[in-house]
């Protein structure tokens, strides 16, 4: 099993601030000794070509003789040092030793060599690495003669000189870093005390403390995220309050059906006529009735809610098909009140992408309000359809519509409460259908729309879903109820259609 860590933000600060810091001293601390070796250096070859230069002062021509009178005391101070070996050598012409140590190497030169400056080598005797200066030097007196001279020296002092430069350098630049370091370690700490106030503040709540957070002094980086909290507290509050009272609404609600059966059980017993009996236990059967489809819709409601929809579980539906199969089973319903009950189906998929019980519910839930709050011998419209906006933005659509009362304006908003009725229309309900509906619309990211029926009368309820393409191949059936006789009571008419979609 792979862990991820996440550094903390103070981690993540210290590194971006220490590290660059970190890298430009070094980089400093480089170029700073780069720059002291090379004046060391330059010292020290200059020191070298002196040397060149002395021994070149002894340099004289006797009898045609090219000699050198280096005296016993100027070659002690030449030698003379505590921390490198000195090595010189005098050569002639064809660069036969003139004077000097034979363990020198003889320079690569010739007579056309232009050496009017020093030039200088690396080399090495017996083992040792060394510095060599040589100086091609016109003989007093004599314009055609000239020899070579050439002084070596080790590089012991030069290096110790380097280390030095080094230890000076680098000590230095690393005390700067470790100060740089605590400096920034309290100050990004200090800077974070706010964060630590913030989380302090969440932390010592308990689950029913939701007030807000204060901003008083809180720095301006971080209001936003305290802002956010505040906003999320809010949601919860009122999501509580909401849950709060939905409990107590429901509870209300299921006591007077329970109590109603507990009561017409009680009038069955004391009953001992058969038809009392029967007529108490059909007031029982209907008091059932209306608490079981009370407990469903509240468990509709309570599945509808966001925290209960798995998103990565839904697929896409055609509302063609859905709304067909939901019609068809109401159509006992509606003959039950002389309902004209018709569905409208779309000429092409009307593809959503959802929970398929969801949508079954929220369908059942608007088609049943409609068949219930319409009057007997009225009608009831499912209508499916795709709307296309423009070139990129496609609908999905479906509309419920009915010729009964209708709705007014300032009621339209308040029947997606809970438990909310109008209570004028005679009509025995729990007023939680358009809250399903509500609930599961904006869960599928849907629009719900209240507005007139058919030529102004009744309701149509308008659900607009986002379109999912990538339709499958469909059959469907359309659905009409129309009255029919009363003899024969609805006259159910179906015409099939298979559509072949294919798959983009």
């Amino acid at each position: 099993m792979r862990v991820t860590v996440n550094p903390s933000i103070r981690t993540q600060l210290l590194a971006w601030l220490v590290i660059p810091i970190l890298v430009l001293l070094l980089v400093g601390a480089g170029l700073t000794y780069g720059l002291a070796i090379g004046l060391a250096t330059d010292a020290y070859d200059k020191a070298l070509l002196d040397s060149v230069y002395s021994i070149a002062n002894c340099v004289q021509l006797k009898q045609g003789l090219v000699v050198v009178d280096l005296p016993p005391a100027a070659l002690a101070i030449l030698k003379d040092d505590p921390k490198d070996r000195v090595f010189y050598q005098v050569l002639d012409e064809k660069c036969h030793v003139l004077s000097g140590d034979a363990v020198l190497s003889l320079p690569k030169v010739g007579p056309s060599d232009d050496l009017s400056s020093a030039d200088y080598r690396d080399g090495t005797i017996n083992g040792e690495d060394v510095r060599i200066a040589l100086v091609k030097y016109p003989v007093p007196g004599q314009r055609d003669k000239f020899v070579y001279i050439q002084v070596a020296e080790t590089l012991h002092g030069r290096e110790q000189i380097g280390e030095q430069i080094m230890v000076n350098v680098i000590l230095p630049q690393l005390a700067m870093v470790v100060i740089s370091g605590l400096v920034l370690w309290f100050g990004v700490t200090r800077g974070l005390r706010p964060l630590a106030t913030v989380r302090d503040a969440v932390a010592s709540r308990s689950p029913l403390d939701l007030r807000p957070i204060s901003v008083a002094n809180t720095p301006r980086e971080v209001r936003p995220l305290v802002k956010a909290i505040n906003g999320l507290l809010d949601l919860l509050r009122e999501d509580m309050q909401a849950q709060r009272r939905f409990v107590a609404n429901a509870a209300h609600q299921l006591r007077t059906p329970i109590a109603g059966l507990k009561m017409q059980s009680e009038l069955a017993l004391r009953q001992s006529k058969p038809e009392e009996i029967r007529h108490a236990l059909n007031l029982i059967h209907i008091g059932a009735d209306r608490a079981a489809r009370l407990a469903n819709q509240l468990l509709a409601l309570a599945r509808a809610e966001p925290g209960a929809v798995d998103p990565e579980l839904w697929q896409r539906l055609d509302l063609n098909i859905l709304a067909k199969s939901v019609t068809r089973e109401l159509v006992t319903q509606a003959l039950v009140k002389n309902i004209d009950l018709g569905f409208e189906e779309s000429k092409v998929p009307v593809m959503v992408r959802g929970d398929q019980a969801s949508l079954y519910e929220l369908l059942s839930n608007l088609i049943e309000n409609a068949i219930l709050y319409t009057q007997e011998g009225g009608h009831v419209t499912v209508r499916t359809l795709k709307n296309v906006d423009g070139d990129e933005q496609q609908r999905s659509i479906i509309i419920v519509e009915d010729n009964g009362p209708g709705i007014s304006e300032d009621e339209r908003e308040k029947v997606f409460e809970r438990f909310y009725r109008i209570t004028d229309r005679g009509v025995a309900g729990s007023g939680l259908g358009l809250a399903i509906v509500r609930e599961i619309a904006k869960i599928h990211g849907a629009e719900v729309c209240l507005g007139d029926g058919p030529k102004g009368l009744g309701t149509a309820v308008t659900i607009d879903f986002p379109f999912a393409p990538k339709a499958e191949t469909l059959a469907g059936v359309s659905v009409l109820v129309q009255p029919g006789e009363p003899a024969k009571g609805l006259i159910v008419a179906a015409t099939s259609r298979l559509d072949s979609t294919s798959q983009s």
